[in-house]
């Protein structure tokens, strides 16, 4: 495969993760989580505004990130498990568009949940009611993979000229 054959497949890859990330921001603004939820969403939504929870009947900003966030996350993990079964750079490449923009969209979900964080190297902690809750900090793992496969790519563009 020449320099100009694998470029070409490097921009259809960013092409097809640029195209199914908009479609994922216009999906967050379904109701497609609440086909998975136990009960109908009768009281709405919760947000935390002053230490304290109150219920709206809006989608609060903090959810739609979640959404599109989660979706961002199972398409890069699909991206890259298809990667790893049949080795394609339009994987690796829309891969790392998915990667990219979940790292964004996933911090703006931490920032914008109106709760106190506190992020340590690949652990967030939350604090909602009670002691603070630690969680495994998927975007720090997601941006040094992504980190580690444009390197990549960008060695193999180099190395074919």
């Amino acid at each position: 495969m020449g320099n100009g054959d694998y470029a070409r497949r490097v921009r259809r890859g960013i092409a097809l993760g640029i195209a199914l990330t908009v479609l994922f921001f216009i999906m967050g603004l379904t109701h497609v989580g609440e086909a998975y939820a136990l009960e109908p969403r009768v009281y709405g939504y919760v947000i935390y505004s002053n230490e304290a929870i109150e219920h709206v009947n809006y989608l609060p900003t903090y959810l739609y990130f979640w959404r599109v966030s989660t979706l961002l996350f199972l398409a890069w993990l699909i991206a890259y498990v298809a990667y790893a079964i049949k080795p394609a750079v339009t994987l690796d490449s829309s891969g790392i568009v998915y990667g990219i923009f979940y790292v964004v969209t996933h911090y703006i979900y931490l920032l914008t949940m109106g709760v106190p964080i506190t992020i340590y190297p690949f652990i967030y902690t939350v604090k909602t009611v009670g002691s603070p809750l630690p969680y495994l900090d998927w975007g720090q793992v997601v941006l040094l993979i992504t980190i580690w496969r444009i390197y990549s790519v960008r060695k193999s563009l180099r190395g074919r000229k």
